[in-house]
């Protein structure tokens, strides 16, 4: 499968802690998926804002496409079941739902200390904090930083080149590419292209791909022409 996990990278690190007590209480008693990812979802957006009193509602978290294609939909669309996550997360205690104001529907808040005080004054018609709420897509490095990065100096002609790229190739090869590239010590946009055609062409996994380091040696006796010179 193309979108299979290429496994945790070496050097990042950042990281994002859950309660004990998520692992000890919660974890063997969610019993629905969506809901044990919504559940970890939010948790981790608490962390991540630094405030486990935060306000989220189900805007919120539609917001994030990355999340969200993530979750089983159905027969149901996607509000319903984030709806339904929510509800259960609530009822489960892990979540605090807290009434409807007029602007905007019911509001959540991570079952702690702090959140049950802040779902308290929201109660009292306290409004929720407008602050944009983390996203996994903000997480990601953008394919300019990756070839800075990786590759040099970004021209506009460069910017153009990637945006051609990513119109034309599925999602994660070319920072797929950019990585053998690196690896092979050979930090040229050509010879990234140059992966990326052969993938394309003779299927990325398949049967017929050549072997990245016998493709590699044949860069090398330059049977690749100006593969490498930019």
């Amino acid at each position: 499968m193309d979108n299979k996990f290429q496994g945790f990278e070496e050097g990042k690190k950042k990281f994002s802690a859950l309660p004990d007590q998520f692992f000890s209480e919660l974890l063997p008693a969610i019993d629905d998926l969506n809901e044990l990812k919504v559940t970890i979802y939010l948790l981790w957006s608490a962390y991540r804002l630094g405030d486990f009193g935060a306000a989220f509602r189900l805007q919120d978290i539609l917001l994030d496409e990355q999340f969200t294609r993530g979750l089983e939909v159905g027969s149901q669309n996607l509000q319903q079941v984030l709806s339904q996550c929510l509800q259960r997360a609530a009822a489960r205690g892990s979540l605090i739902e807290a009434a409807d104001q007029p602007a905007g529907g019911p509001a959540y808040f991570i079952n702690s200390p702090r959140g049950r005080a802040a779902a308290e004054l929201f109660r009292q018609g306290q409004p929720v904090d407008p602050a944009a709420k983390p996203t996994l897509e903000s997480l990601q490095p953008n394919l300019f930083q990756l070839y800075e990065e990786n590759i040099g100096p970004l021209t506009p002609i460069i910017a153009d080149t990637l945006r051609d790229a990513q119109a034309t190739y599925p999602p994660g090869w070319i920072e797929e590419a950019l990585q053998l590239a690196v690896k092979n010590n050979v930090r040229r946009w050509k010879y990234v292209e140059g992966i990326l055609k052969r993938w394309q062409e003779e299927g990325k996994d398949g049967a017929n791909r050549r072997d990245d380091q016998e493709d590699h040696r044949r860069y090398l006796k330059g049977e690749y022409g100006d593969i490498g010179q930019h």
